[in-house]
């Protein structure tokens, strides 16, 4: 039997963004994979406002690690790849693969350059309203006008005191092995943002040509999830 794996999904998103792709295509090769859905994500397309830690979100994934039998490899997709590690301080996994991930050093810089590429952001963020920026702004997320339209209406409200908590840099290392995944055409974080996790972690790193911030969803989900297998394979 091989490994659990447990995806954490990033901002506005749930457990759904998995679900299509990557879950089935992991259970095919014998996986067995959980997807949680952080506090207040459980309901795709809502709008009802939360406002939960992101030390709350690191908690919900200690209690699902805690519940197995043994250590699982964690997947965390952008604000879910600070969740992951941010819980790896202290918590136990096989290997981890980060997924479009915030950065160690934080998002102080993303956020900068989306607020001086995409100005009208700045109303939405007055407004503590992460959710509206993302749906005025698609692009942030997917770079085919298609894939935006299908997924937009599935994104949810996200607490912006969890949003803050991710301008908070972290210093230790992850023991266990690393995979760090990037696109090229990422619109929120940088391939030299992908590079600098990777140093940081002494991780392996692979950059995806013309892949968007979703990854897990966009075009190039193939190559991704190729890239994965073949790493938790070798490590």
């Amino acid at each position: 039997m091989k490994e659990t794996l447990v995806f954490v999904h990033g901002m506005c998103h749930g457990a759904w963004c998995w679900e299509r792709y990557f879950i089935p295509y992991f259970e095919e090769l014998g996986y067995t994979c959980l997807a949680i859905n952080l506090p207040g994500h459980a309901e795709a397309g809502s709008s009802k406002s939360i406002s939960y830690s992101l030390n709350r979100y690191v908690k919900a994934l200690e209690e699902l690690v805690d519940s197995l039998d043994e250590a699982p490899i964690l997947i965390g997709h952008s604000m879910g790849g600070m969740v992951v590690q941010r819980y790896l301080k202290t918590g136990r996994c096989k290997k981890a693969v980060l997924l479009a991930s915030v950065p160690p050093q934080g998002v102080l810089f993303p956020s900068l350059r989306v607020l001086s590429r995409y100005p009208r952001t700045i109303p939405y963020l007055f407004q503590a309203n992460l959710l509206g920026a993302f749906k005025q702004y698609p692009q942030l997320f997917f770079n085919e006008k298609a894939l935006a339209e299908q997924y937009l209406p599935d994104l949810c409200a996200e607490s912006f005191v969890a949003y803050l908590g991710l301008f908070l840099p972290v210093s230790h290392q992850i023991k266990c092995p690393v995979l760090v995944i990037g696109g090229s055409e990422d619109g929120l974080i940088s391939v030299e943002e992908f590079q600098q996790t990777a140093k940081h972690y002494r991780a392996d790193l692979e950059i995806i040509a013309g892949g968007s911030h979703g990854l897990m969803l966009d075009e190039t989900r193939g190559e991704v999830m190729e890239w994965m297998k073949g790493w938790l394979t070798l490590k």
